[in-house]
């Protein structure tokens, strides 16, 4: 490859990067946003899930659990948006995303210390809101992930 070739693609490859940037911050504060949907969602329907008789994993621990993971993950996306915290957003994300989908169609029951999640409707305050925001965060950052992955494999 002469020098001449690999100025042009250099160049050519800073001018793919910086069309890339502002798409990125797009998707990014549309991530974020799914995510404090998840987490406001979560936290003000976890007192409507916590049994009368107490305990330590009850679905509205579960609940607060997963309001408290999004956040944190919403605030190091905007803080620090590196492949670790993208990876971080689309596992909380798509972990919600199915176990909302498997506890709404399939009645698992109790797994140990876990309570039976079985909730066999849609009707629940929230609950698509939180689907669709959790489906919209899985995929955006899996597309980031995968989008940033290739564009290093081919940096090297």
């Amino acid at each position: 490859m002469s020098a001449r070739t690999a100025s042009l693609s250099v160049a050519t490859r800073h001018r793919a990067a910086r069309s890339f940037a502002p798409a990125l911050h797009v998707v990014r504060l549309a991530v974020i946003t799914a995510l404090a949907i998840d987490a406001v969602v979560h936290l003000t329907s976890a007192s409507s899930y916590d049994p009368a008789t107490g305990g330590v994993i009850t679905e509205g621990n579960l609940f607060r659990a997963e309001a408290a993971t999004a956040g944190v993950v919403a605030l190091l996306l905007l803080v620090r948006p590196r492949s670790w915290s993208w990876a971080g957003a689309l596992a909380v994300s798509g972990s919600a995303l199915a176990a909302v989908l498997l506890y709404r169609y399939v009645n698992v029951g109790a797994i140990g210390p876990i309570p039976n999640l079985f909730e066999p409707t849609w009707q629940a305050p929230g609950k698509l809101v939180a689907t669709y925001a959790e489906a919209v965060a899985s995929v955006l950052s899996g597309f980031v992930l995968a989008v940033t992955r290739r564009r290093s494999r081919l940096r090297q």
